[in-house]
């Protein structure tokens, strides 16, 4: 396994608005530091930014106004004296449908603190003096994790942060300002010569539905996008199972909300996994990006799952038995001190399942040989390699 991380990635810290109070954000930069702490016996690759690269990646998703604006409002703001260098800029008006006096328009605002909102659909994005910077490491770690699986890496893991999945192409929200795994994907389809080299497929398992990477790819046939999440939580308009996609996209959009008014305990989220798995097989996947969020544990400050640790080593050992060339990107999850253990956890299981695949298939390579020797499976059997497939499978904890 390849583990992907930009040390540039810890430098945005801000504060968000949560009901009357101005807090440090959740998403906070020792959510990487204890992942970096538990997977500290790994061989991690420590990146840098190439910028031209990540600014080209990301130009494949989103608007080159929304890019424009995302790199200059800060220090805009600052030379305007709307913000302090340590402050956090946050919005102050949204360009609402419902806001009286609203006409519909694409022309961008050019007053600071009405292109703040215009580009904003919450108060959890707000923008600090290293944003942007954060943000392109972050996109530029998916879009490297990409190349690795078009290269021929079986598994990657994208320490993206800030995360990205409710970002869309031109609007920031929920602590993403690029859609990491949109990125990702695009460059991912880039790399094949044509849909027809291979299916790529989602798999969004943050708490959240991922409503920017459901928009960038709603009409798109390829990819397939399966979300996993609380049905009527944040952002709290979109992730009904009617949203199935449109046009060419018709049926590869699948969400899979479940209800929070009881504990969803492994038992109550399994059930789900297994249908989202059932329709990466039923697309015929061959490449899969997860949208790896851990704000489904259990007394997450922005979650309602009741996951435990040993969970997501099961729901790892399911996404690792498809046997696909896997990227793994980082989305939510704000139990710090619980973190970095709740992700080695997943990426243990990953492995697992992915080395169960591949006894399975040398198995199955080994018994097509014996047929070959020996003429047909009836002689290969008799000959005395079962006793060797016995001795094998078992060898591995299976009957």
């Amino acid at each position: 396994m390849q583990i992907l991380h930009n040390p540039s990635t810890l430098s945005h810290s801000i504060l968000e608005l949560v009901g009357s109070r101005l807090i440090p954000a959740y998403e906070s930069p020792a959510r990487i530091s204890s992942i970096l702490s538990a997977l500290s016996s790994r061989p991690i690759t420590h990146c840098t930014t190439d910028i031209d690269a990540a600014l080209h990646a990301a130009s494949k998703v989103h608007t080159a106004d929304y890019l424009q604006h995302l790199r200059t409002i800060f220090p805009q703001s600052l030379e305007a004296g709307l913000i302090e260098p340590s402050g956090t800029l946050l919005p102050e008006c949204f360009p609402s449908a419902r806001l009286p006096g609203y006409k519909a328009r694409n022309k961008t605002p050019t007053d600071l603190s009405a292109r703040t909102g215009w580009y904003a659909f919450d108060l959890s994005s707000g923008i600090a003096e290293h944003t942007y910077t954060a943000a392109l490491a972050s996109a530029d770690l998916a879009r490297r994790g990409a190349l690795a699986i078009a290269d021929g890496e079986k598994t990657v893991f994208a320490m993206c942060r800030p995360p990205g999945h409710h970002c869309g192409k031109d609007v920031m929200g929920g602590y993403c300002y690029l859609n990491n795994t949109a990125i990702a994907v695009k460059t991912l389809l880039g790399e094949l010569d044509d849909d027809s080299q291979g299916q790529i497929s989602i798999l969004d398992l943050d708490f959240h539905h991922g409503n920017g990477t459901q928009e960038v790819f709603y009409a798109d046939q390829n990819p397939t996008y399966v979300s996993i999440h609380g049905e009527g939580e944040y952002p709290y308009f979109s992730g009904a199972p009617e949203e199935k996609g449109e046009g060419k996209g018709k049926g590869y959009n699948l969400n899979l909300p479940i209800s929070c008014s009881q504990d969803v305990t492994w038992e109550l989220y399994s059930p789900r996994i297994q249908q989202a798995i059932e329709k990466l097989k039923a697309v015929r996947t061959k490449y899969l990006v997860v949208s790896l969020g851990f704000d489904t544990f259990c007394n997450d400050p922005v979650g309602k799952f009741c996951l435990a640790r040993e969970d997501y080593g099961k729901m790892g050992r399911i996404v690792g038995e498809l046997g696909l060339p896997t990227l793994v990107v980082l989305e939510g999850g704000y139990v710090v001190e619980e973190l970095g253990n709740n992700c080695a956890e997943f990426l243990r299981g990953l492995e697992a399942g992915k080395a169960s695949v591949e006894v399975e298939a040398a198995v199955e390579e080994e018994v097509e040989k014996s047929e070959a020797v020996n003429g047909s499976y009836t002689n290969g059997y008799t000959n005395g390699y079962c006793n060797g497939y016995k001795t094998v499978v078992n060898g591995h904890g299976r009957r």
